[in-house]
C-alpha cells in the first residue's frame, strides 16, 4: 500500500494495460485517477517482449500520474492465464502462546503451513485463499483470533501460477519503476467486488469476454468452484470481419467498434461502414451484414461456455450471468447472452466516473478486493520459508479448474462466504 493511502491496480491486458488508483473513504471505494495503454507484448496473459511491455506500464502509470498529481511507486497486479492453477490446501499449526489464545501470529503461521506441498518445479505459489479454520475439535470457525485452542488448522484454496510467466511480469514491472506489491488472481477480485454477498451464495457465472481469451468463472455457496478460459474474445471477431470485408485489421477494428452489434435484428438497415478494401476498391458494407457476423462467432462463444457450466454440478445459478471485459461493451451482447444462457444477464462496468466501462472491470476488482479485505496487510506479513515446495513431475490441467463435489458439499454448511470471512479475518 502507498504512504499515503490509495493503492493502485494494474491489469495487464493482451490489448490495453489498465491502470487504477484508488482509496476507501467510509467503506466506499473512491477512484483517484485510471490511466490506459496500448498493449504489444502481452499474449493471452503471459509477457512475450518485455521491452514493450515496459513501455506500455510506464505510459499508463503516467497517464495515471497526472491525474493524481502524485508518483506511483508501487502496484497490485492482477494475474490470470492458462498457467494458473487453484487446488485445495490444508494447514496445521500449534498455538504459541501460553496462554493458548489465537493471535494474528497463529493465523499467518496456519496460512504458511499450508505452502508446504508438492508442485512441479516449474510453478510457484501466488496466494492461499482460506476457507474455514479448525480449533482442536471445532470446525466452521470463520475467524479463529482470540478463541483459546491448542490446534489450529485451515481449510482453503492454494493459487499457483507458471515460474516463468510470474517472473517476467515481476521483472516488466520492476523494470517501469514500480514495486509489486503482490499477485491478485482476476477473476476472484473481480467476482468477490461485481456480485453481491447473496449472488455468490446462491450462484452466480461471471463472464470476462477479453482481446484474445474469455474467462467463465462459477461462484456458489460464497466460493470460486469452477473457472475456465475459453481460447476466443474480441480480437477473433476483429478477424472474422476482417475475412468477411476482406479488408485491413484496423478497418475491421473500426467497423465492429462504431457499427457492430451483436444481435443483427437490433441492425439499421440505412447504416453502414465504407472503406477501402484489400484490392484498393471503395467498398460498403451495411450494419445488418457485420452484426451477422458478430452475432455468429458471439452466439458459438456463449453455446460452448454454457455447455462446460453445465458440467460443473451446480443445481441453478440463480444469480445468473455478469458480463464483462472490454470485447463485452458490444451493444446487444446482454440480450444475445440471456437468450442462449436461458437465465438473466447483466453488463457489470465500473460505477465509478473515469472507469465507466467494462475493459475496467478487472482492475476496479483488484482495488476493491485489496482494499475492502485488507489484503495487503495480510499477504505483506507471510512469512517465506526457504523450503515450501516439493518436487512433483506431473502437470494437472491449467485451463479447467472445478472443485469436486464432494469436497464441496463436505464443505456447504460451514461456509459463511469468503467476502465475509475477509472481512471479519482481516478487521474491516
Amino acid at each position: 500500500m502507498e504512504a499515503n493511502g490509495y493503492v493502485a491496480a494494474l491489469d495487464i491486458g493482451t490489448s490495453e494495460i489498465k491502470l487504477v488508483v484508488g482509496e476507501l473513504l467510509g467503506g466506499t471505494l473512491n477512484i483517484l485517477a485510471e490511466g490506459c495503454a496500448p498493449s504489444a507484448g502481452v499474449k493471452r496473459g503471459a509477457v512475450v517482449d518485455i521491452d514493450k511491455t515496459v513501455q506500455a506500464i510506464k505510459q499508463a502509470v503516467e497517464h495515471a500520474e497526472t491525474s493524481l498529481g502524485d508518483q506511483i511507486r508501487s502496484v497490485y497486479v492482477a494475474i490470470e492465464g492458462e498457467h494458473i492453477q487453484i487446488a485445495p490446501c490444508h494447514g496445521i499449526a500449534s498455538v504459541k502462546r501460553e496462554d493458548q489464545e489465537i493471535t494474528d501470529a497463529d493465523v499467518m503461521e496456519v496460512i504458511n503451513s499450508a505452502q508446504v506441498m508438492r508442485l512441479p518445479d516449474e510453478m510457484s505459489v501466488i496466494d492461499v485463499i482460506p476457507s474455514s479454520f479448525t480449533v482442536d475439535q471445532q470446525t466452521g470457525v470463520v475467524d479463529p483470533r482470540g478463541m483459546l485452542g491448542y490446534r489450529l488448522e485451515m481449510h482453503g484454496k492454494m493459487v499457483t501460477g507458471s515460474k516463468t510467466i510470474l517472473h517476467s511480469i515481476r521483472r516488466s514491472i520492476e523494470r517501469a519503476g514500480l514495486q509489486l506489491e503482490g499477485f491478485i488472481l482476476g477473476n476472484l477480485a473481480l467476482g468477490m467486488s461485481a456480485a453481491s454477498v447473496d449472488e455468490i451464495d446462491l450462484g452466480i457465472g461471471l463472464v470476462d469476454v477479453g482481446h484474445e481469451k474469455t474467462t467463465v468463472s462459477v461462484f456458489y455457496r460464497g466460493d470460486l468452484v469452477y473457472s475456465y478460459i475459453l481460447p476466443v474474445g474480441g480480437d477473433h471477431m476483429t478477424r472474422d470481419l476482417v475475412y468477411k470485408l476482406n479488408c485491413k485489421y484496423q478497418d475491421a477494428k473500426v467497423a465492429k467498434e462504431e457499427y457492430g452489434l451483436a444481435l443483427e435484428e437490433m441492425a439499421d438497415e440505412t447504416e453502414g461502414f465504407s472503406y477501402t478494401n484489400i484490392n484498393g476498391e471503395v467498398a460498403f458494407e451495411p450494419q445488418s451484414e457485420i452484426s451477422y457476423v458478430l452475432e455468429a462467432r458471439i452466439e458459438e462463444m456463449f453455446t460452448l461456455m454454457l455447455k462446460k457450466v453445465q458440467k460443473v454440478g451446480v443445481p441453478m445459478l440463480n444469480g445468473g450471468y455478469l458480463l464483462c471485459g472490454g470485447a463485452a461493451a458490444l451493444p446487444g451482447i446482454q440480450e444475445l447472452a440471456t437468450r442462449i444462457m436461458g437465465q438473466k444477464t447483466r453488463l457489470y462496468q465500473p460505477s465509478s466516473i473515469g472507469v465507466r466501462h467494462p475493459k475496467y472491470a478487472t482492475a476496479v476488482g483488484v482495488l476493491k478486493y485489496v482494499l475492502m479485505s485488507d489484503h495487503h496487510v495480510s499477504k505483506s506479513q507471510l512469512e517465506k520459508p526457504e523450503v515450501r515446495q516439493e518436487t512433483l513431475h506431473t502437470k494437472p490441467e491449467a485451463t479447467d479448474i472445478h472443485v469436486g463435489e464432494n469436497e464441496y458439499e463436505s464443505e456447504k454448511k460451514t461456509k459463511k462466504g469468503f467476502r465475509r470471512l475477509m472481512e471479519k479475518l482481516f478487521g474491516v
